[in-house]
């Protein structure tokens, strides 16, 4: 990857804004930490778009799943710092390509990054930025962004209320008031349950650690690793954490130095075996859990697990953190811990006619997989 100046995509005016738009193609470290830094009043992100994580994706996943990788950084004409950043993959499906943000099974909030500067001006502003950089987007026949939710960091998400958006699924958070109260007097059993296993655990010399160096970090990851790998064996499962370069992706941002790493990790641990481990990403406010694991069978019924994901809970009450989100999925365990559910939305944007077929023959499938699935239901409850 380099730091070469990037290439100009888009110069116009927008909504009367006038803006020009550039591609920086597989930047390198440097480059990205300088557009992050050089957002007027800082950047407004979730921890899925900050720098770090996307310097980790783009060295050790983007290069071999996506075609190509870079950030569109806009700017408003005359003026030498960016008004929002946009990093993209682009991977074909077919003779389709697609434009999408960094994801690949490891982010579970996606949008852009807004500069505070640009958050201020208002939504009309921002949804012409918005506009001038999706035209920007170079060499794509389809814009497919998933896993949009309402907000980003402290600002609205532009791409939720994209008229091209559409209702996909939710997700589970502990929102303020919810997070503040968690564990005080809360009648919430799971929280009960987790203080008595948590002073079982301890009688038994266990402790609860953070890694707070990169040493520590990749150390108790690596534990994580090799109990996801174990899990999965005894499931009869295929390990989702090798998926395109997962592992190496997470150890590299573990390995991350700085504050400025948005990777968590705590872990309970008896002398040096991790008995479980959860790890969480933290950016403006706002954490997801994202790995969760337990080791020995001997532990087990101490529900470790569940006692280290309560604890992460309370490191985010703890750490003035204001919303903690349960991450993608709707495991019945995330029920129980007084969580509210948050829409989510897709963006599905052709870009050119082969992008429009592209989408009319998804949405024709997805109709039809929709009736077939409503049938079925009927006949089951007509049989049961």
């Amino acid at each position: 990857m380099s730091d070469v100046a990037g290439q100009e995509t888009f110069r116009g005016q927008v909504a009367g804004q006038n803006l020009h738009v550039v591609w920086h193609e597989k930047p390198g470290a440097d480059l990205l930490r300088s557009l992050w830094a050089s957002l007027p009043g800082g950047a407004i992100c979730s921890a899925f778009q900050a720098p770090r994580f996307v310097e980790c994706f783009f060295q050790e996943m983007a290069p071999a799943a996506c075609d190509t990788f870079g950030v569109l950084a806009a700017y408003r004409t005359g003026l030498q710092d960016p008004l929002a950043l946009l990093p993209l993959i682009r991977f074909r499906k077919g003779p389709v390509r697609i434009a999408s943000t960094p994801d690949l099974g490891v982010a579970d909030q996606n949008g852009p990054v807004l500069s505070e500067a640009l958050a201020s001006e208002g939504d009309e502003t921002v949804q012409a930025v918005m506009s001038a950089m999706i035209e920007a987007i170079p060499d794509a026949d389809v814009v497919d962004i998933k896993k949009l939710h309402v907000s980003i960091g402290s600002a609205d998400n532009p791409f939720f209320v994209h008229p091209n958006a559409s209702p996909e699924s939710s997700s589970l958070f502990l929102e303020t008031d919810a997070l503040l109260a968690a564990g005080a007097k809360s009648g919430i059993s799971i929280y009960k349950k987790a203080r008595v296993n948590f002073r079982k655990l301890q009688s038994e010399d266990v402790q609860l650690v953070e890694a707070t160096t990169p040493e520590e970090r990749v150390k108790i990851l690596e534990a994580l690793i090799v109990s996801k790998e174990e899990r999965f064996k005894a499931l009869g499962r295929a390990n989702s954490m090798k998926q395109d370069n997962r592992e190496n992706f997470y150890r590299a941002l573990a390995a991350q130095a700085g504050l400025e790493n948005p990777l968590k990790v705590l872990a309970l641990r008896s002398g040096h075996d991790a008995i479980a481990v959860v790890a969480m990403l933290v950016e403006d406010g706002y954490a997801t859990l994202i790995l969760i694991s337990i080791g020995a069978e001997q532990w087990h019924r101490f529900s470790p697990g569940m006692v280290a994901l309560v604890q992460s809970i309370y490191w985010a009450r703890d750490n003035n953190i204001r919303v903690y989100g349960f991450g993608t999925g709707h495991q019945g365990y995330k029920s129980r811990f007084g969580a509210t559910e948050q829409p989510t939305r897709r963006l599905l944007l052709p870009l050119t006619v082969k992008g429009h077929a592209a989408i009319t023959a998804l949405k024709a499938k997805r109709s039809f997989q929709e009736t077939v699935d409503r049938w079925k239901h009927r006949k089951t409850a007509q049989t049961a």
